[in-house]
């Protein structure tokens, strides 16, 4: 059975992508996206586990493999829906162009202050994942809107091309390629987006078809390629080294498709021992994530942060079950994180993301919902990242989008006055 689930599995992402190939102007759209990253990050993964399951046991795969093709599923249906008027008419914001661009200057000011504060912090690291720790990840966090600030620079670039507009945009831009030189995954995404989105929604600018099928067949090689060499794949490029750079991504693919080390992996174990313990989260683990990101234990005590989460599950429980330990920087993958929240019905969240997305795309294409657009672009790498590290993820940056967004839209859209008002004015 394990092989006609991953028969099936192969058959949904490449239906995905053909989904947006065969009309090239989907390919900036939900299905699409979610469908590369089945594709480039999923399906190799697949073939691995096959090749060497390890502690994994058939059963294990199974249910590893039937959700993976239920996330696969919510995604297409999820955009299907038919969009939401009410929705679709809240987001379509008037925006005063002038507060707008006073609003980038504000997010733009921020990102630099932060960005620099980071750069006069020595960095501290978790002993046990790797990821930072201290005043580090508030300074980081806060640094993140520098990329609200580019696409409202971009945006207004493309449609009024004035010095002042491309001025900013590449103020705006310079902390932004900083990090992409260092070979940060998501940023360099985040950055392709923005740009391409942009051109398309702005200018109607559509990349050949030949250039998408080459990226979808180079992403899978540059995936583990970027996570293997961080920002000595710049170096590579601009050396012009091209045949080292080769060589290293063909021993990249290579040691993906050995096998040793996959977040799949971790994520049929947790399917497994979830389903043998029935310790599920019922969303916990989300809100967990949300604490996790949004209460500075180093302001309000560690102690009160962890009274604030629930930590249902215990990922001790994979050595007493398995002699299995999760690697460290490695994930559990979407597909094991929303199994592990609410069975196979948590792939009904890739559902709600995926109509999420459908009004977002509709605001932004039919109504040129700057808001919308905005939003769009913010919560690409997001719902990407909800598959590849958790649904967790998502609503982590999600909340983050959502709410600096907000306050550009709160201090951006035109006031109208009271029609009764006018009359008397007049």
């Amino acid at each position: 059975m394990s092989e006609f689930y991953r028969d099936l599995l192969t058959v949904l992402c490449i239906g995905l992508l053909a989904w947006g190939v065969i009309r090239v102007e989907r390919i900036y759209q939900y299905p699409f996206f979610m469908g590369s990253i089945f594709v480039s990050f999923i399906l190799p993964q697949v073939f691995s586990l096959f090749n060497k399951p390890g502690p994994v046991t058939n059963d294990a795969l199974e249910k590893l493999l039937l959700m993976s093709c239920l996330c696969a599923v919510a995604c297409w249906i999820g955009y299907e829906m038919k969009p939401n008027k009410k929705w679709i008419s809240k987001l379509n914001i008037v925006i005063d162009e002038r507060k707008l661009f006073q609003a980038g200057i504000a997010l733009m000011a921020q990102g630099w202050f932060f960005n620099f504060l980071i750069s006069r912090t020595d960095i501290q690291t978790s002993a046990t994942n790797g990821n930072w720790t201290g005043p580090a990840t508030i300074y980081l966090f806060f640094s993140q809107v520098i990329n609200i600030a580019f696409a409202i620079f971009f945006l207004q670039t493309l449609k009024r091309p004035s010095i002042t507009n491309i001025i900013f945009t590449i103020i705006s831009s310079l902390p932004i390629l900083s990090i992409v030189f260092v070979g940060r995954r998501q940023v360099t995404m985040t950055l392709i987006i923005i740009i391409g989105l942009s051109l398309y929604l702005v200018r109607r600018y559509i990349p050949p078809r030949w250039i998408v099928i080459a990226a979808l067949l180079s992403i899978t090689f540059l995936i583990p390629l970027f996570g293997e060499l961080r920002g000595g794949f710049w170096n590579l490029v601009f050396s012009g080294d091209w045949q080292e750079l080769i060589s290293l991504a063909q021993k990249a693919f290579n040691s993906q498709q050995k096998g040793d080390i996959l977040e799949l992996r971790n994520a049929a174990l947790l399917i497994d021992a979830v389903s043998q313990t029935n310790k599920y989260g019922l969303g916990t683990g989300w809100w967990d994530a949300i604490i996790f990101q949004y209460v500075p234990g180093q302001i309000v005590g560690y102690d009160l942060k962890e009274s604030l989460q629930f930590k249902v599950l215990n990922f001790d429980l994979l050595s007493s079950l398995y002699e299995y330990q999760i690697p460290t920087g490695t994930t559990i993958t979407g597909v094991g994180d929303s199994f592990i929240e609410f069975g196979y019905l948590g792939s009904f969240c890739f559902f709600i993301i995926g109509y999420m997305f459908k009004n977002l795309w509709i605001s932004s294409f039919y109504m040129k919902s700057t808001i919308s657009r905005l939003l769009y672009m913010g919560l690409v790498s997001s719902a990407m990242l909800a598959l590849t590290h958790g649904v967790g993820r998502f609503f982590q940056e999600a909340i983050f989008q959502i709410f600096f967004v907000s306050l550009v839209a709160y201090y951006a859209q035109v006031k109208y006055k009271p029609y009764s008002s006018q009359l008397i004015d007049s």
